[in-house]
């Protein structure tokens, strides 16, 4: 089994996926050549719908708490969750600022000026995506055209969303 990612329960797949003992290589994360921090958070609902709901407040809060001014990718299994995802993360940034949190902005993803991400979003095809760049949080799926899945890519690499 190979896997492109790192993973603090690798047994516990091998044993999900009937991998022996001696079938399972796991190299620790610090011996990425660039490198990672990983943290686990557990979500005992059972339903898709409902546990991808439920994840998206702690996935807020581990963003706030770890990676404040840089990127961050959250994976999902679905283009529609995609946009689910990044319409809760907005919503809930919004009501972090409004409730007297310590943000005291409403936009905390987004790191460019308010001219650049309105010349950027002419040239953005999909609607759900020209919505959720306004506030920082990009999205990037199979459905998107190319030119939109480069802006995307562009924005994240220099850190600006």
């Amino acid at each position: 089994m190979g896997l492109s990612t790192a993973l603090a329960n690798a047994k516990d797949v091998a044993d999900w996926m009937g991998v022996h003992k001696l079938g399972l290589y796991n190299f620790k994360p610090s011996v990425r050549p660039v490198p990672i921090k990983v943290f686990f958070e557990g979500f005992a609902e059972k339903h898709y719908c409902p546990r991808m709901a439920t994840m998206n407040r702690p996935s807020y809060k581990a963003i706030m708490t770890h990676s404040r001014n840089n990127p961050v990718l959250i994976f999902v299994s679905s283009r529609r969750q995609t946009r689910l995802t990044a319409l809760d993360l907005i919503a809930l940034s919004a009501a972090d600022a409004m409730s007297g949190g310590e943000l005291g902005f409403k936009k905390p993803f987004l790191h460019m000026d308010h001219e650049e991400i309105a010349q950027l979003s002419e040239f953005i095809k999909d609607e759900n995506l020209r919505h959720t760049i306004q506030f920082g949080v990009g999205m990037h799926h199979a459905g998107l055209t190319e030119s939109d899945r480069k802006v995307v890519e562009e924005l994240f690499v220099k850190k600006k969303i």
